[in-house]
């Protein structure tokens, strides 16, 4: 039969088929091999092919909506290949497609049945692998439906207080799974180009220690295998004022006025009190605070130097 003839067959001879959903037969199997495995059973020339085809087709129905987990796919696979090789045994042994085609069919029953199904998707969000399924209905796998940006889950702490945040996801992940962290100050939000790095690495967590104000914000946590990204987690993290955090706030203002260079010029010129209460928010906490400290370091100025004073007069004949 010429090259030509041998392409066209398999066609001319599917036209002549009702029409029908794919199925697992059709999803491991070729049109060549199928009609291949009727030419065993009646020879190249025979005008029954259709008759055959039309059998395997009705034979193995019941599993066009056959459903797998996509880690069981290569198994299925195997199924059908050995399907395909035993009906052709079968052939050239010259039984009857009647009586093979029927058997082999009761013969991987079993087989299908041991397959197992994928773990059901987990809401509300990730692109989960292991719950990935095959279908026989239209031979291709199908993902959870499911965005990868999880919804912003609100972390509630005080100035002063420990922090930790840890990037979680409700299905299983891959051992290799990567962990790389974002933040964005004082905003709610899940837009990645407002965001800047913090922590790239294998840390799936993260500490604050102690919380402050200037931590109030969102952070995303994103979840990746090679290039796939998994999932994203989003915290925002309210942070409520304190006493221990004023405290500590206190306490970085004075550092800071101690570790500053001497000699500032007039840019560097603490405002003074009449100018401070001058203000219109003069009564702000900053503010406040600012007084204390000015009050606290004119008070030890004038001790140092009415000691100073003292000792000098002492020490006069």
């Amino acid at each position: 039969m010429p090259a030509a003839s041998q392409l066209l067959l398999p066609l001319c001879l599917g036209l002549l088929l009702p029409p029908r959903a794919p199925g697992c037969l059709d999803c491991f199997s070729t049109p060549q091999q199928r009609l291949r495995v009727c030419q065993f059973f009646l020879g190249h020339a025979s005008s029954r092919h259709v008759a055959c085809l039309g059998a395997l087709q009705a034979a193995f129905l019941p599993h066009a909506q056959l459903v797998v987990g996509v880690a069981e796919m290569e198994k299925l696979k195997d199924v059908f290949s050995n399907v395909i090789f035993s009906l052709e045994q079968k052939g050239m042994a010259k039984v009857p497609y009647q009586v093979a085609v029927p058997e082999a069919v009761a013969r991987i029953q079993p087989e299908l049945a041991q397959l197992k199904p994928a773990p059901a998707c987990v809401p509300p969000c990730g692109y989960q692998k292991d719950a990935q399924v095959y279908k026989c209905a239209s031979c291709s796998r199908v993902e959870c439906q499911l965005p990868l940006d999880c919804p912003v889950e609100d972390v509630w702490k005080n100035e002063g207080e420990r922090t930790t945040l840890t990037c979680r996801v409700p299905f299983q992940t891959p051992p290799d799974v990567r962990h790389s962290w974002k933040f964005v100050k004082d905003l709610r939000t899940r837009d990645l180009s407002l965001f800047r790095d913090l922590h790239p690495g294998a840390s799936s967590s993260i500490v604050l220690r102690p919380t402050r104000g200037s931590h109030r914000g969102t952070y995303a946590c994103q979840l990746a295998q090679e290039d796939d990204v998994l999932a994203r987690n989003y915290f925002y993290l309210n942070v409520t004022a304190s006493s221990q955090g004023a405290e500590t706030e206190l306490q970085d203002m004075f550092r800071a006025v101690l570790q500053s260079p001497a000699g500032r010029g007039a840019e560097g010129r603490l405002p003074g009190l009449s100018e401070l209460l001058a203000e219109p928010d003069s009564l702000h906490k900053r503010n406040v605070v600012l007084l204390m400290v000015g009050l606290a370091l004119s008070a030890l100025l004038g001790t140092l130097l009415l000691g100073g004073v003292c000792r000098w007069a002492m020490g006069r004949p």
